[in-house]
């Protein structure tokens, strides 16, 4: 499915838990469930933005538009 942009109010708060390096609870839309420190953000072709998360089992990219919900832990 063609990447959505989320809302900027919603982007301010990834580059906020990026900056402080923030330990994230995130659900997908898929049910997927992901735990990690927040990284960056990144544009990567052709899907879209992703935050890049470092989780126990490596670096993850999760794409913006398919995040259920975020829990700062």
């Amino acid at each position: 499915m063609p990447y959505q942009p989320i809302a900027c109010g919603d982007y301010d708060k990834y580059e906020l838990w990026c900056m402080h390096k923030s330990l994230l609870h995130i659900a997908l839309v898929s049910g997927e469930q992901l735990e990690g420190k927040a990284e960056t953000l990144k544009i990567l072709n052709p899907d879209g933005e992703h935050l890049i998360l470092a989780t126990k089992k490596g670096e993850h990219a999760v794409r913006l538009d398919l995040i259920k919900e975020v829990v700062e832990l």
